[in-house]
């Protein structure tokens, strides 16, 4: 059955950028089928028999793609505050993933998909990097699946470090290939290799990660350069930098996403523009964490994909992507002095387009045309004090952005919020659990 909208802006994103103020859009079985002006979209509705809904004028834009977060973070919200990379992983997060149990993946999953939902989010590259219990993958998608998100999920794994958090190269791979025949198919989920961090993986580690990559077709997501500390192990442990350490473990190609690459220059932009590898820009983490700032326009000048995350709450304290397309433009503009360094366009195209790119999704998502996933949210800023008034849409979304303005979210041509309500889930059972489970997680630490 085929759906639409009319009496709505289009900011499409496409090759073009173009905009139809006032415009609609029809889409059938989850596919845009028509998109253009409003009375091209209701003689091709009365064709159809397609009932077209109004859309009062609100802005619709292709779906934010979150291409980096920790989902079950959420429950960290606040834990390891103001500590480095280096103090804040081993003091905060370790001990709390050598503890974590399903209950508490579950709570911090379902919180953080919420919070997603609201920003406008449709679709989320989740990196679950610590495996402490068994099925953690399955539970995870199974609740993308319940709610209706669209998801990349990035099954971690480590050879070195805590006991409770290292597993077996075999046991990691027979997972993944389990996950990808129970969820992929439909083009709603997929599942990808996620070893830790370069010191947190052997070279062994990081060929085996290579070869069933290459054997099974499945892309790679690692944390890459958050800081110097790539560079100060793997000259301690292989006497050769990071990046030649990586690239010739086979580790880098045009399936890797790597993630953060602030603590690089042109050696490695070198190497990763070499290789095809694309980029997940993190500024919230990067500045809670006092990691540096990415070098994005360098990045983008070798021709290098570059999109954007929010990281997990651990070290940002949310899963907001408005927030984090405002203060990633802010951050290049005052590091560089340049006001131009990352404009309200480039951001948007950043957390779309580009971000399908990053995942390999460009072809089914990423911008409002004919033939991709009627994957959308509508933006009303007369919602929020925030957003209102507008006089340049893109920059009202990008620098006045607010979870309050973003009315309804479709994914996969399927309404899963619709006037501020959401409709796959409880929200108010989920924010009450939350709470319990965080607290519940604290106690384990203290216990285990």
């Amino acid at each position: 059955m085929s759906e639409g909208l009319i009496h709505v802006t289009i900011v499409t994103v496409d090759g073009e950028d173009r905009v139809y103020e006032k415009g609609g859009i029809i889409w059938e079985d989850g596919v845009i089928t028509h998109v253009g002006d409003e009375e091209t979209i209701k003689k091709a509705a009365e064709e159809k028999g397609t009932d077209l809904k109004d859309g009062n004028g609100m802005y619709l834009f292709p779906g934010l793609v979150n291409t980096h977060t920790h989902l079950y973070q959420d429950l960290m919200k606040g834990m390891g505050s103001d500590l480095s990379l280096e103090d804040w992983f081993p003091k905060s997060m370790a001990p709390a993933g050598a503890v974590l149990k399903a209950r508490h993946v579950e709570a911090g999953v379902k919180l953080g998909l919420v919070e997603a939902v609201r920003c406008g989010v449709t679709t989320v590259a989740d990196y679950m990097q610590l495996q402490p219990v068994k099925g953690l993958g399955k539970l995870e998608l199974s609740i993308a699946r319940e709610m209706g998100m669209r998801m990349v999920y990035g099954r971690g794994y480590r050879d070195i470090g805590k006991k409770e958090l290292i597993e077996r190269a075999e046991d990691v791979f027979d997972d993944v290939t389990a996950l990808k025949e129970e969820f992929e198919g439909d083009g709603m989920y997929r599942v990808w290799l996620a070893p830790a961090a370069g010191w947190g993986a052997s070279l062994e580690l990081l060929k085996a990660t290579r070869e069933y990559a290459n054997r099974t077709q499945t892309p790679i997501m690692m944390h890459m350069f958050e800081t110097g500390t790539d560079d100060k192990i793997s000259w301690e442990r292989n006497k050769k930098s990071a990046i030649d350490h990586y690239e010739e473990s086979g580790l880098l190609g045009p399936d890797l996403l790597a993630v953060h690459s602030v603590a690089i220059g042109e050696k490695e932009i070198s190497a990763y523009a070499r290789n095809g590898v694309s980029v997940s820009y993190n500024p919230i983490a990067n500045m809670y964490l006092a990691s540096g700032v990415a070098p994005v326009g360098a990045l983008k000048k070798a021709g290098i994909t570059v999109a954007i995350g929010t990281d997990g709450a651990g070290s940002n304290n949310d899963n907001d992507m408005l927030e984090a397309m405002k203060f990633g433009a802010l951050l290049q503009k005052t590091f560089h002095k340049d006001p131009q360094a990352m404009t309200a366009g480039q951001t948007l195209r950043m957390a779309t387009i580009d971000g399908a790119k990053a995942l390999g999704m460009e072809k089914q998502i990423g911008s409002i045309e004919v033939g991709k996933k009627a994957d959308f949210f509508l933006f009303d800023p007369s919602k929020s004090p925030k957003s209102c008034p507008v006089h340049d849409i893109v920059a009202t979304l990008i620098y006045s952005g607010d979870h309050k303005a973003v009315d309804t979210v479709v994914v996969n041509g399927v309404r899963i919020m619709e006037g501020g309500c959401l409709l796959t889930a409880n929200e108010e059972e989920i924010l009450q659990n939350a709470q319990k489970m965080a607290d519940d997680l604290v106690t384990c630490i203290r216990e285990g």
